[in-house]
Parts: structure tokens; C-alpha cells; sequence
């Protein structure tokens, strides 16, 4: 069963949900919200202290969007590694505190391509395309981030993902059947605050967090009339129930209220919470993935390690293949060498003459003979030995070949050889095709030696 727990970490509280997944359906184990501040509190309510060691769940952890400071950058190249490592300096300016005492994580708005006049070549006269990256930038305090972990590292839990409540609620959207691409605003309540997104054809382009004391309609009539060039197609509300505001809000900016719509979860019916659409992280995608956590530092080697590696590896790529091929070369000269000299031994080719099948039979044992690469050979199964060694023990004793040439392969053996007539031919073939371990038998043709009052054939056979 696999566990997935979603924590909501607020001003003055924390709510948490945890959902298993088993066999394909989603259930919720456990739902609950605890009074906590994150500032003065070193130590977890014991209510989720159980759940979280009793369930070793995944745990995504979202933080209040006050907390964390939203800014756009764009860059000409699309690597993730490379804008991380840029994204310090790019944004150093525009930020309260030093870049080293922050977190840093983006995704990406859009890519596109432009045409600045700053990159015309003035050797080539030629305009260069370039990719450029737009992306929204995400940062939090590392002093923050330690003192809301340290209590969930106290009790052995390693956080899965820190992201932005303003991240959890627009994945929140996600979950809604009602969702569609277009320029609507997303609002959030709970008890401290209020969390606004601002979505501009299905991006997230803007976030912002609102004290209750202040108007609320103020700020979405303002984000519209700064992101939209229309009217916007509504506002997507979520979280805890407030009437009022609600009919305020209709009233006031005459936009629809939009309700998360969750009937293809009925069997879920949560609270819709962004504590809810954290745990779901464990069992969906969503279209925003955003880890606030500290990482190692990314790092790039320099031009000149670089080029001195490539260096290296071709030297070694050219080198060694020489050193290989020489050894190979070495080790088949020997195994070569002692596979002729056993050869010569039992076919003593140049004088033709007769195969001694039980000389052949003790040789091809090899009890004390031979050297550790000729045994090993026989070891296998079709090595050329082993396949001789099997056609010498097919033929009977009484079947006297006169062998002229003989070639041996891995998988072929072929014989040039004499018998004393047609019949012990046929005997020969019948002998062999019975045999399962020969795919393939051919004779070649026959012809009579005059001389010696025999008949020469030549015999190829495929080994299985």
C-alpha cells in the first residue's frame, strides 16, 4: 500500500492529510489541523508525530506564500542545471537578502524565439536565432526552511518536496474538472490570510498573499487590470467557506465564482484544502513541481579540465584496443598452436592415413595432456574439439575411413576422406542423420580411385 501525506504549514497552524493508494483506488486515512507556529515551535503536535512515524509516508510540505518572494527572469538557454547556477546572480538585485542565504527553484513560463539587434555578426552580417527561456523564480530564506524542517528531521522524517503554498494552490486547480486555459484569478482563505494566483492563459504569472484587513476585491480588481487586457472568466475559490466575502466579491467585480468541482473523486469528498492536493502529489503529476529544499551546489567544470579530459579518454580509447588486440593475438597464437600439434598427433595428414578412433577417443580426453586453454576449449560445447570428439564416437570401429583433409570450425566440420565402397558410404550417412546433434549433412560427390580401389567422397556437417 503506498502512503502520501500532504502538509499545509500556515501562519498559526498546520493541516495535514494522508491518502493511501491500493489497488488503484485513492482513500483518505487521516485528516487533521493543529495550532502550530513554525517560528517558536522546535517540536511537531502529537497528533501528527503519530501519523508520521506510525505510516512512513511520502511527505510534501507547502510553506505561506509571505514567506517566499516570486520574480521573473529570462535566459537564452534551456538547461536547468545552467539556469539554476545563473539564477543567484541574475536575481541578486531585486532581492532583500544576499543570494547564498536562499533557495532558489523556478519552472518554466515559456520558451520563444527573438531576433535582437545586439547579436547581428558584424563579420558575418547575419541576424543569429536564439531560444529564449522565460521563467518564474521561486526563493526562500535557508534559515526559514531549517527552522520548518528541523522538527520533522528530530523525528526521523525526510521531506519529499517544499514548495510555495502559492504552487499547491494552482495544482489545487489542476485537480478541478473545471479547469480550463484562459485569464482567471485563484483565491485561497484560510484562517490567517488569503492566497491570490493569478493565471494568464493557463500560467501562473503572478501570486500574492492578502491580509484579511485588507480589501480583498481591491487586489483582484488591481492584478486585472495590470495582467489582463480583457475581463477576466472568473475566480476559482477554494478553501474555508465565507458567504459574505463571496457575495461581496460577485457584486463588487460582477466576475462568476467558480467551485471546485471534484465529482470524478466522489469517493474521496475531502476537504479541498492545499493540504489535500500536496498528498496527491504522491500519486499524480502535476504541471507545477517546485522543491524549496537546499541543494547541493551545482558546479560546471572549466574549458581547460574539459579539454584535458577528452584528452585523456582518447588517448586511452586509441591505446587500448593495441593492448587488447595484442594479447587476444598472443592467447590465439598459443590455443592455435597446441590445437595442431594434437591435430598432427591424430591425423596425420600428408601420409593419408587411417583414423585410429581409440587413439582419437584417448587424445580428445585429454587426462594429462594438453595445456589449460586446450581443455577449457573441450569444456564447451561446441567448441571444434568437442564437435570432433562427437563425430569421431558415432563411427563404428569396423568402418575404416581414410581420411585426406579435414576442417573444423566452431559450428562445421569438413572431411575429404576414402571408404572401400558405396555401402559403408550409406552406412556413414544413415549413422549420422540419426545423430541429434548435426542440423545438417551434405555429401559432397563421389568418385572411384582406381588406384587404390576405394572411394574417395568429401562430407560436410553443421552442428547444431
Amino acid at each position: 500500500m503506498k502512503r502520501s501525506i500532504g502538509i499545509e504549514v500556515g501562519t498559526n497552524f498546520i493541516r495535514a492529510v494522508m491518502l493511501s493508494k491500493l489497488r488503484g483506488k485513492i482513500k483518505i486515512i487521516k485528516s487533521l489541523q493543529e495550532p502550530w507556529n513554525w517560528k517558536d515551535s522546535q517540536d511537531l503536535p502529537v497528533s501528527l508525530k503519530e501519523i508520521l512515524v506510525k505510516g512512513k509516508p511520502a511527505v510534501y510540505l507547502s510553506v505561506p506564500k509571505s514567506l517566499t518572494f516570486f520574480r521573473k527572469a529570462s535566459f537564452p538557454f534551456k538547461n536547468r542545471k545552467k539556469i539554476l547556477l545563473a539564477l543567484p546572480y541574475e536575481l541578486e538585485e531585486t532581492l532583500s537578502l544576499p543570494a547564498e542565504q536562499l533557495n532558489f527553484d523556478f519552472y518554466v513560463m515559456e520558451r520563444s524565439e527573438r531576433l535582437p539587434r545586439t547579436l547581428l555578426s558584424l563579420r558575418t552580417r547575419r541576424v543569429k536565432q536564439f531560444h529564449e527561456t522565460e521563467i518564474m523564480a521561486i526563493a526562500i530564506p535557508r534559515e526559514i526552511t531549517k527552522k520548518i524542517l528541523t522538527p520533522f528531521e528530530k523525528i526521523g522524517i525526510k521531506i519529499s518536496s517544499l514548495e510555495s503554498a502559492a504552487i499547491s494552490l494552482f495544482n489545487c486547480y489542476f485537480l478541478s474538472l473545471t479547469m480550463k486555459k484562459g485569464n482567471f484569478f485563484i483565491l485561497y482563505l484560510s484562517s490567517d490570510e488569503a492566497l491570490l494566483n493569478v493565471v494568464k492563459d493557463g500560467l501562473l504569472v503572478d501570486a500574492r498573499a492578502i491580509k484579511y484587513q485588507n480589501a480583498i476585491e481591491q487586489e483582484i480588481f488591481y492584478a486585472g487590470k495590470a495582467f489582463f487586457r480583457q475581463e477576466s472568466e472568473g475566480i476559482f475559490l477554494a478553501g474555508e467557506e465565507n458567504p459574505s466575502l463571496e457575495n461581496k466579491l460577485k457584486e463588487k467585480l460582477n466576475l462568476p465564482i467558480i467551485h471546485p468541482n471534484l465529482k470524478s473523486m466522489s469517493s474521496l469528498n475531502p476537504e479541498f484544502s492545499l493540504a489535500f492536493a500536496l498528498a496527491m502529489r504522491g500519486f499524480i503529476r502535476f504541471p507545477l513541481r517546485v522543491d524549496l529544499r537546499e541543494r547541493d551546489k551545482v558546479t560546471f567544470p572549466g574549458r581547460k579540465t574539459i579539454l584535458i579530459f577528452s584528452l585523456a579518454m582518447i588517448l586511452v580509447l586509441l591505446l587500448l584496443p593495441f593492448f587488447n588486440l595484442k594479447q587476444k593475438e598472443k592467447e590465439h597464437q598459443c590455443l592455435k598452436e597446441e590445437m595442431r600439434k594434437i591435430s598432427q598427433s591424430i591425423f596425420p595428414l600428408p601420409q593419408g592415413t587411417s583414423l585410429p578412433v581409440a587413439e582419437l577417443k584417448k587424445r580428445l580426453q585429454l587426462s594429462d595432456e594438453g595445456s589449460e586453454e586446450i581443455t577449457l576449449l573441450l569444456k564447451k560445447e561446441k567448441s571444434p574439439l568437442e564437435s570432433l570428439k562427437r563425430f569421431s564416437a558415432l563411427i563404428p570401429q569396423n568402418l575404416k575411413i581414410e581420411v585426406q583433409t579435414m576442417s573444423l570450425d566452431r559450428r562445421k566440420i569438413g572431411v575429404s576422406a576414402n571408404l572401400s565402397s558405396l555401402k559403408e558410404i550409406d552406412q556413414l550417412k544413415e549413422i549420422l542423420e540419426k545423430s541429434p546433434y548435426f542440423e545438417e549433412i551434405k555429401f559432397g560427390e563421389t568418385r572411384l580411385n582406381k588406384e587404390k580401389g576405394t572411394i574417395e567422397f568429401s562430407l560436410n556437417l553443421k552442428i547444431r
